[in-house]
């Protein structure tokens, strides 16, 4: 358990170190959605209520750019290297690469949500008392879970040079018709009615109820556990798909 311990700490710092030797990568993932957040957001959060629902959603898209583009692009990338494959013959267990990026992704989604909330403080009517932290950041972890899946899933699935217009062609319509860059109800009457079944409008509503310390409708925790389980399936077909045709 020790040496698990140990060797859990290296794989943290060392992809983490990795991390932040891409300052260009860092830099635009925190700026991103806080530039988002000033330009949309801003302009609608005319009370501290509609602040902290925009602090929700953006806070969302946040969350939902790092843990997407971390495990699709990172693992599509990294999968046909040497380091990666030198690592898959030793005998070490899966968690040990699985639990480090997860870590890491939170971390930095943790930087980006704390960029957009920093904006809305300076440029809403929005207080710092109004968010009730650990529920919000429970919520955003929580909710983050099948996009990480789903991102894994992708990595395995595609490749290196696929994997970068693939994750954008999946977050920007997810973020913009799941209600994370308006309200939902300010959306098209055509994506509405395609809005109540995508699991970033359930990651939304799960957060907003966070937030707004409201009842959270099952149905929306329903449809985030059954994307979970979807992504979870897609996820595990593709990855022994890869190791059966890398390592058999």
């Amino acid at each position: 358990m020790v040496n698990y311990l140990r060797l859990l700490r290296i794989h943290i710092y060392t992809q983490l170190l990795e991390h932040f030797r891409q300052p260009m990568y860092v830099v635009s993932t925190l700026i991103f959605p806080a530039m988002f957040f000033w330009f949309f957001g801003v302009p609608n959060a005319k009370t501290s209520d509609a602040a902290l629902l925009l602090v929700g959603s953006f806070s969302c898209f946040a969350v939902l750019g790092v843990v997407l583009f971390q495990f699709s692009i990172g693992i599509a990338q990294e999968k046909n290297t040497p380091w990666s494959n030198y690592l898959s013959v030793l005998p070490l267990p899966d968690s040990l690469r699985l639990i480090p990026r997860i870590l890491n992704s939170f971390f930095i989604a943790g930087l980006s949500v704390l960029a957009v909330t920093a904006v809305a403080l300076i440029s809403t009517p929005l207080n710092y008392s109004d968010i009730s932290g650990w529920s919000f950041m429970a919520a955003l972890a929580l909710g983050a879970i099948p996009f990480a899946l789903f991102g894994a899933g992708l990595g395995y699935a595609a490749n290196s040079k696929s994997i970068v217009p693939l994750a954008n062609l999946v977050y920007l319509p997810l973020s913009f018709a799941g209600g994370l860059w308006m309200p939902p109800q300010a959306l098209p009457a055509s994506i509405q009615e395609i809005s109540k079944y995508l699991p970033t409008r359930f990651f939304g509503e799960f957060v907003w109820a966070s937030l707004l310390k409201t009842p959270l409708n099952s149905e929306n925790i329903w449809g985030l556990t059954a994307y979970t389980a979807v992504f979870l399936i897609f996820a595990i077909f593709y990855f022994k798909k890869y190791q059966a045709q890398e390592f058999r």
